[in-house]
């Protein structure tokens, strides 16, 4: 009888284009730590939300002072250099729009003798501190607080630049890393570059849920001990940012297995390195906890920043009012979410609104037309955290301590939501059934860049315009003498931020590219039934 050739084994299909550390971590890290450095620099001492009190937190838990042993009605006293307690007399111009900063007083004195002061983050988790603190060690000089503000700026952007490296690794990544992108609106730009440890809080908790989308929707078994990894320092770093944190972290560690069936789940949670990993964020979730709980800082709301600050509205109200009273203010808070800068003062054109809700709109759409089953519940338990856990806190506090709820406060959620609703479109079979052509979705995306870097330059201009000669001035204003002036000048710094967001928009819609495997040389047909070729992702695990 006649033998059949010798059938060749399924070679994997080669991947056309592998991604350095360049392109896909270092590269988009480098271009948001600019971001956030050039806001860092463009933002006048005393300029940012409760920025005050976090610097005073900051050089007093470097130097030892990890709790204050007074409190007063403005927080605890603690004991830091005067340059940093001064950042509370720099407040003149916070929540009056048309007032420059050129009307804080200079320091006059030795900015480096220790004086009491106090912080309303005096009781707050240690943590963030102490990774942004250190430079005021260097530098006991208002100098110190623009250096606290760049390592603040370098190590969120990092988790950001993290996202990326993690999307890079699957096969279809132009919608994600758009979500990613939509996600960064003005006001994420602009605390990265303040020193405040909200910041951090939303670009790690992004991290950490782009690396649970990566084990429950991409799962490669060589790159699971590195997303297991990234889960972990995450979630310990969101969990210790601020009291109510370990909230977020399990809200992102648990709605994201919505994607997987039983038996996945069950398979999953039984292998070591998930079962030592639940272990470790549950070990950090209970530091912070007894942290939070033997400083007592949930139970602590004193007043917060300069003294103008006006008392909160709502105290006294009942649970039930507080949460319809924030449901109710849903748009300003959404708002808030894209940016109203300052101390709450500098709200930005109607138009930079309108863009960031059309691409918000953008995704939306896309999982109407694209995403269903488990996929659809997840992204529709994703959206009801996003709008019902807000107003559920603040119920919670809204008798003792009035309605304190920011939008910035929401940005882990809306960031993680944006990216959830972006992987899942990428992932649902309806989507890579219609995406024959690159061309509509790349048109898209680069829609979507120009938008973003609208967005994100005007703001920024917007605001320093504010900051340099009040709001309702006019740009040559800025260059009049009275204005004030930042390090290196305002159109300077205007002029590069705009260059450092096209060009990081141009970044996302350059390296969104999709994986798309090489041709395979053909095989000889064996005799038998043919076997499927196999990929790297469906090297997967055991499901």
């Amino acid at each position: 009888m006649t033998l059949a050739p010798p059938v060749a084994a399924p070679a994997e299909a080669p991947v056309a284009r592998r991604r350095t550390v360049w392109s896909s971590l270092l590269l988009p890290w480098l271009l948001l730590a600019i971001l956030g450095s050039l806001w860092a620099l463009a933002t006048p001492i005393g300029g940012s939300p409760d920025e005050p009190a976090h610097v005073v937190k900051a050089a007093s838990v470097v130097r030892g002072e990890l709790l204050p042993t007074t409190m007063i009605e403005r927080g605890g006293v603690l004991h830091v250099p005067e340059a940093f307690a001064f950042e509370y007399s720099q407040g003149c111009f916070a929540f009056f729009a048309d007032t420059p900063a050129s009307c804080a007083p200079p320091l006059v004195g030795n900015p480096a003798e220790v004086v009491e002061t106090y912080s309303a983050a005096s009781l707050y988790n240690p943590l963030y501190y102490w990774l942004v603190g250190w430079p005021s060690l260097a530098l006991p000089d208002i100098s110190g607080i623009y250096a606290m503000r760049i390592v603040s700026a370098v190590l969120t952007s990092f988790f950001l630049a993290v996202c990326f490296w993690v999307i890079g690794s699957w096969r279809s990544r132009r919608v994600p890393t758009i979500g990613v992108l939509i996600g960064i609106t003005p006001i994420v730009t602009y605390l990265m570059g303040t020193v405040n440890p909200n910041a951090l809080e939303f670009t790690a908790g992004l991290a950490l849920f782009a690396g649970m989308l990566s084990i429950v929707l991409h799962p490669n078994e060589r790159l699971l001990g590195g997303r297991l990894a990234l889960v972990v320092i995450s979630a310990a770093l969101v969990s210790n940012t601020r009291g109510i944190s370990p909230l977020w972290v399990a809200v992102l560690l648990v709605l994201p297995l919505l994607l997987l069936t039983g038996r996945q789940l069950g398979a999953l949670l039984k292998r070591p390195g998930v079962i030592v990993s639940i272990l470790l964020i549950a070990i950090t979730a209970l530091v912070s906890g007894w942290w939070t709980l033997s400083s007592n800082s949930l139970g602590t709301g004193p007043n917060t920043g300069p003294e103008v600050v006006p008392t909160n509205s709502g105290v006294g109200l009942s649970p039930v009012e507080g949460f319809f009273g924030l449901i109710g203010d849903f748009y300003g808070q959404l708002r808030q979410m894209v940016g109203i800068l300052g101390w709450l003062d500098t709200t930005l054109h109607p138009v930079v609104y309108y863009v960031a809700y059309a691409m918000f709109a953008v995704l939306v759409l896309g999982v109407v037309i694209f995403v269903r089953g488990r996929k659809l519940v997840f992204v529709i338990a994703m959206g009801l955290a996003f709008f019902f856990l807000p107003p559920l806190v603040q119920a919670a506090y809204v008798t003792k301590g009035g309605f304190i709820w920011q939008g910035r406060y929401t940005l882990i959620l809306l960031m993680t939501l944006l990216l959830g609703m972006a992987a899942c479109i990428a992932a649902s079979d309806r989507f890579l059934r219609w995406r024959r052509s690159t061309v509509p979705l790349l048109i898209v995306a680069i829609l979507v860049a120009a938008g973003w870097t609208y967005t994100t330059a005007y703001a920024f201009a917007t605001t320093m315009r504010r900051m340099a000669s009040g709001y309702q001035t006019d740009w040559p204003a800025m260059l009049e003498p009275g204005a004030w002036v930042p390090p290196l000048g305002a159109f300077p710094l205007i002029g590069l931020f705009a260059l450092a967001a096209a060009g990081f928009a141009a970044y996302v819609v350059v390296s969104g590219r999709d994986r798309r495997p090489a041709p395979v040389p053909p095989q000889p047909v064996p005799s038998a039934a043919p076997q499927p070729l196999s990929s790297p992702e469906q090297k997967a695990y055991p499901w």
